[in-house]
């Protein structure tokens, strides 16, 4: 079967996007979900703005808000955007409410006919299995970060690398974990606000075997599921 796939940037009118696609965050938002999905929730939300977040958290006494905006843990949040700080966290019984710069707000934008999901190099071959298993002809990949820019290369080198997996082409992703640690990667450090195990944790290749999927739309929130 010859699989189509398109690779997409913030400037796309989303309109004109029709099908099954990824939402790509890998620093470090669509990480974050998968490590958010570990830790057990019963509900898990996204939202693009901060107020929002903050209202459904008043109406919710079982919830948790993680975030961030330019990087930085928002203030009154309970974690930042970053795996580090919820990895073998317990979430049972909790509603956990998720905003950022860049991911959730990509998220927001996708038109509701779609079938969306969303991915990094943590679930790469969790995705590659799903679109073959489901003989899925067209795959969209929709990059959340600017193009062009040095923070944010690594949501089109994820791109390219899950293209050519889809494609079963030879791909070196030692090679291109190499450039991100000296790209757009280098901004991971020890005394910096995202540290420098979140980048180990970001380019976990396959950690994950399952995909997270945009359930429904519901009053301006994305509700989120796992899918094994």
């Amino acid at each position: 079967m010859n699989i189509v796939v398109n690779i997409y940037d913030p400037e796309t009118d989303v309109n004109n996007i029709n099908g099954f696609t990824i939402v790509v965050d890998v620093f470090r938002a669509f990480t974050v979900s998968y490590f958010i999905m570990a830790n057990n929730p019963q509900k898990y939300i996204a939202v693009d703005n901060i107020e929002l977040a903050f209202l459904l958290n008043h109406q919710d006494s079982k919830s948790l808000l993680i975030g961030e905006r330019k990087g930085v843990k928002i203030d009154g949040f309970d974690y930042g955007n970053s795996p580090t700080e919820i990895v073998n966290k317990d979430f049972t019984n909790k509603t956990i409410i998720h905003t950022t710069t860049a991911g959730t707000k990509g998220l927001m934008r996708q038109p509701k006919h779609n079938t969306v999901i969303v991915g990094s190099f943590v679930n790469a071959n969790a995705i590659t299995k799903y679109i073959h298993k489901n003989k899925i002809e067209v795959v969209n990949i929709y990059c959340t970060a600017e193009k062009g820019n040095l923070y944010g290369e690594e949501d089109y080198y994820f791109a390219e690398y899950l293209k050519k997996k889809i494609e079963k082409e030879e791909v070196d992703y030692i090679e291109i974990k190499k450039k991100l640690r000296i790209g757009s990667g280098k901004g991971f450090k020890e005394n910096g606000f995202a540290p420098y195990s979140d980048f180990e944790y970001c380019m976990d290749l396959d950690k994950f075997d399952s995909i997270i999927v945009r359930k429904s739309v519901e009053s301006n929130c994305v509700i989120l599921e796992k899918m094994v």
